[in-house]
């Protein structure tokens, strides 16, 4: 537990770059950029392909934006390349495939207001739930394939995808070609960024409880209101909420660079795989072994890490392309609320600082430190994926009603705070709280009662939005 040490070497050359993604100082409200999952299907639940959607879309609907083309690992049904994305000319647009075909990927942004950013959003989605339609599928507000098991077969058809599976087990690596996440960047500056990260991580099973909607898989109910979790629990703390907090941006990259360091590609281009060493062991040996810091290999350095940190999935975790935490945590959401996780988010960044100060008066004092009261939120993770907001008790140290209304209170302050209108968007969560019941939790009634058929008319995203 705690701070990572190493001294200088690998770790100053990395942080050295990385840190440079992020301001020093936020001159404007913050920007937002969403990438939000769906779940394609057709009528009976099976998975839709969602290449045939990005064909239909770019043919009829988007003819001007750019698409997006991949190199097939083999020749596949007479087609050396596939159709993996659409991109609008404003590139504050893309349709993307996902790790599993019948998954599509809509990112927005980014924008300076949650309501523009909705408003775009649903102009996007507009084209794809009417190209969808014409084509006989169906796209659902839902964190999870309805029907479709976790398979190869589903798997979208590129090489580092069967590299991963190798590498991280079969089970893990297939669940994610049944996943739909909604994910958020909010910007955020250079000294925020260990307050930020570990809060948003720190609340990682508040938001499970709150937005899980994952509870339909394969056709039945599984164990999980929260499968997307659930199913990814043999990545350990790859995955999810981490081991530990951070000190600092120097120990973020510290911890990241001990994890397992998977794959690089060599100078072919291929896929090398890096057999039992951290990224900070194989840094250290290619140093060794190449002698010179050249301007090459400090660049080939720099590119395999983030090639490695792309590969760890926290709830919460920096990103240096966009200046941005990235917030990973929430299902999919129902259509008509659909905002509401990115909302939660939000709030959560605008208002770091009260809604850890409320953590602190509940714990102990302002003197209480991150570390004090990780295990306290980490003991809840398994609760929350299995039970949604059932988790909730009254004896609970944290994790009880009355707290988590009063976190949500803290980020409608930070909402309201931007003077953008945006607070309503927080609606859903509270109304949630009175019932004490998450989407997924409705969504199992709904299928208990009505079926497969039912939980998917009750998920699907319609024409007429």
């Amino acid at each position: 537990v705690g701070t990572i040490l190493y001294s200088g070497g690998v770790v100053d050359r990395i942080i050295g770059r990385f840190e440079k993604g992020f301001v020093e100082k936020l001159t404007q409200k913050r920007l937002i950029g969403r990438e939000a999952e769906y779940p394609v299907v057709w009528p009976d639940g099976n998975a839709a392909d969602v290449r045939l959607l990005l064909k239909e879309l770019h043919k009829k609907d988007l003819q001007d934006f750019t698409p997006m083309f991949e190199e097939l690992p083999c020749r596949l049904l007479g087609s050396e390349k596939q159709l993996a994305g659409l991109r609008s000319p404003d590139k504050k647009l893309e349709i993307v495939l996902e790790v599993g075909w019948g998954t599509v990927e809509v990112i927005t942004g980014p924008f300076g207001d949650l309501n523009e950013l909705k408003t775009a959003h649903e102009d996007a989605m507009r084209f794809v739930v009417h190209a969808a339609a014409r084509l006989g599928m169906k796209v659902l507000g839902s964190g999870l394939q309805p029907r479709t098991r976790p398979n190869l077969e589903l798997m979208t058809p590129r090489p580092r995808y069967l590299t991963m599976r190798d590498l991280l087990g079969e089970e893990v690596w297939e669940a994610w070609c049944v996943t739909a996440s909604d994910q958020i960047h909010v910007d955020v500056c250079k000294e925020e960024i260990p307050r930020v990260n570990n809060l948003v991580n720190l609340l990682h099973p508040l938001v499970v409880a709150l937005c899980g909607n994952s509870a339909v898989l394969g056709g039945e109910i599984s164990p999980f209101m929260c499968a997307r979790q659930g199913l990814m629990r043999d990545l350990g703390y790859r995955h999810g909420m981490p081991l530990t907090p951070i000190s600092s941006l120097r120990d973020h990259i510290a911890k990241i660079m001990d994890f397992p360091f998977l794959w690089i590609r060599n100078d072919d281009g291929q896929l090398e795989v890096i057999e039992d060493r951290t990224f900070e062991q194989w840094a250290s040996e290619q140093e060794t072994k190449h002698g010179s810091n050249s301007t090459t290999r400090l660049d080939n350095e720099y590119d395999c890490f983030l090639l490695h940190d792309h590969y760890v999935w926290h709830s919460a975790r920096p990103r240096n392309k966009q200046g941005t935490v990235e917030c990973r945590a929430a299902c999919q959401q129902p259509w008509s609320e659909h905002m509401s996780a990115a909302a939660l988010h939000l709030g959560m960044v605008e208002n770091s600082e009260g809604i850890w100060s409320l953590i602190q008066e509940e714990g102990g004092g302002e003197n209480m430190t991150f570390d004090e009261v990780w295990g306290d939120f980490q003991n809840t993770t398994m609760d929350a994926e299995n039970v949604g907001l059932g988790m909730l008790r009254e004896d609970a140290s944290f994790l009880n009603a009355d707290f988590v209304e009063s976190i949500l209170k803290e980020c409608r302050k930070g909402l309201e705070s931007r003077g953008l209108n945006e607070e309503h968007l927080l609606d859903p969560l509270f109304h949630r709280m009175q019932k004490r019941k998450n989407p997924a939790q409705e969504a199992v009634e709904i299928a208990k009662s009505d079926g497969l058929q039912g939980f998917i008319s009750h998920s699907e995203i319609n024409c007429g939005f």
